[in-house]
């Protein structure tokens, strides 16, 4: 008989402990103590699968502090090695989700890294894939992640001569635009499929608020210019609830191929490590090589590779 409840203060560190080796459920109390801490993930938003009396299965529901609403699940565990493991996550999602619906959750995402990366530790890479399937999952993007590992001050650089106009001074109109022309002929999966579901007006303002929930300073989102006043592109540095991010970076189509992106890049990296950041990831759709290849040259190691999911409630 199986019993799906939600946690208790104090079953923090048995939640944590589920699937995850001793040293690895220290890693994920702390990163859950700090969501909970920051708002971006709830008690009652933690929930466990019991078999008699045995916890053998879990799920978060996550969130951007800004937001409030579920946003994503993370911190799945399900009984692996066990044949009925979809069964016993299929009980798990039919009875949580329609309790995220009652906190405004509209859509819930979920990411699978390959190799696992803590906090979640995801192993069984396949029957995780074959669970969102049956749920009705479906992949909207791969990227590949990368992490800062060295000053970027001794990378390799774009030499061309940049000015930069923060947010602060050339307005959100304005940035709105740059989106709307960087979006243009993008090789990121996602922001095309979004780009022509709603118009490029549309998704550039929508896109520009969804990245205003994130945590940044005005001076760090940065317009780039070049030597003849002409638009180059932007980066938008931010921080995220686990780590900072160049949250977006661009550059607009008629000036691509000149070797600007490193130069956006570096300044957005040496942005966030003057504010004290010291843990940068950020990711690419594997498809956009030449961002990848930028990523390389200026001190960025890739450490994983990530499938983004989705899933409508509104057809559960």
């Amino acid at each position: 008989m199986l019993n799906i409840r939600q946690i208790q203060p104090y079953e923090l560190a048995a939640f944590a402990a589920i699937g995850n080796h001793a040293e690895e459920a220290v890693l994920v109390q702390s990163y859950l103590e700090k969501m909970i801490g920051l708002g971006s993930i709830r008690l009652e938003w933690c929930y466990v699968i019991e078999e008699d009396g045995h916890l053998c299965g879990r799920i978060a529901f996550w969130t951007m502090p800004k937001v409030g609403k579920p946003l994503a699940m993370v911190l799945l565990e399900l009984p692996w090695d066990q044949e009925n493991y979809i069964s016993f996550g299929t009980t798990l999602l039919e009875k949580t989700l329609p309790i995220m619906k009652t906190y405004g959750a509209v859509n819930i995402e979920h990411v699978l890294d390959t190799p696992p990366v803590n906090p979640q530790f995801q192993r069984h890479a396949e029957k995780r894939m074959n669970f969102l399937s049956h749920l009705g999952f479906h992949e909207i993007r791969e990227t590949k992640r990368f992490e800062w590992q060295v000053d970027p001050i001794s990378a390799t650089a774009s030499t061309r001569s940049l000015s930069f106009l923060p947010l602060s001074e050339a307005g959100e109109d304005a940035f709105v635009e740059a989106i709307m022309k960087v979006s243009a002929l993008t090789l990121d999966q996602r922001i095309n499929d979004e780009r022509n579901e709603v118009g490029a007006r549309q998704h550039a303002s929508e896109l520009f608020e969804e990245l205003k929930e994130m945590e940044y300073e005005p001076d760090w989102w940065q317009l780039a210019y070049d030597a003849a006043g002409q638009l180059v592109g932007f980066v938008m540095p931010a921080k995220a609830p686990a780590f900072s991010t160049i949250a977006y970076i661009g550059v607009v189509p008629e000036q691509r191929g000149k070797g600007y992106i490193d130069s956006l890049l570096n300044q957005g990296t040496s942005l966030l490590l003057a504010a004290g950041e010291s843990l940068i990831r950020a990711d690419t759709d594997v498809s956009n090589f030449p961002m990848a290849q930028a990523f390389l040259r200026s001190g960025y190691k890739q450490f994983s590779t990530r499938k983004e999911y989705s899933l409508k409630l509104d057809d559960h």
